[in-house]
């Protein structure tokens, strides 16, 4: 999963290109757009970024340095808290005041958040979509649905998150979409002839 994470560099590029694509000309990205570089680039320029623009470009290069090392985004809260370093809490906490002031944030910061793999609009829905995705390529390379295996963790694991979304079904507490996702996942189209 974490073989194929894009450089830094090429995460800047990618949202430069779709900041001009966009023909974003907001001037507060201008500052963003350039600490960005600086960030990345590790280079110094004779026009300084700003302090606010510095700051936030490193936050999200934090936050992207730590879902490769631990494979996941930090996390803002936990049922335990003992158990979450602050170091962890401060980043997911940045995270989500990303996401409660998206109406604040300068076209290229948006832009630049979408393309981060280490980001989501939508936290839950995106562990949902990645458990139902594990779910669907278990079936696919084992041929059945995951059940509680206890010589293995990872299919234990997708088996009890399967078994709380078929009880969400049977009661009808799950979402229409996610409804159909999971109808989909229990019978599968029929192969072509």
């Amino acid at each position: 999963m974490l073989d194929d994470i894009p450089a830094p560099e090429e995460l800047h590029r990618r949202a430069l290109r779709r900041w001009r694509a966009n023909n974003e000309t907001d001037p507060a990205s201008g500052p963003y757009v350039l600490a960005d570089w600086v960030v990345t680039f590790g280079i110094e320029t004779e026009q300084l970024p700003s302090k606010w623009a510095m700051n936030w470009s490193r936050a999200l290069r934090r936050y992207e340095q730590f879902w490769c090392d631990v494979g996941r985004s930090a996390r803002e809260n936990t049922k335990v808290r003992t158990t979450l370093p602050v170091s962890e809490r401060l980043l997911g906490e940045w995270a989500r005041y990303q996401r409660r002031f998206e109406y604040h944030l300068t076209a290229f910061q948006g832009i630049r958040l979408e393309v981060s793999p280490a980001f989501s609009w939508d936290p839950v829905d995106s562990a949902w979509n990645a458990r139902l995705d594990a779910s669907r390529r278990h079936v696919e390379t084992t041929g059945r649905l995951p059940f509680l295996n206890g010589d293995n963790a990872v299919e234990f694991g997708l088996a009890r998150w399967l078994n709380r979304q078929l009880h969400q079904l049977q009661v009808g507490t799950q979402p229409p979409a996610r409804a159909a996702r999971l109808t989909e996942l229990l019978n599968p189209p029929a192969a072509s002839k």
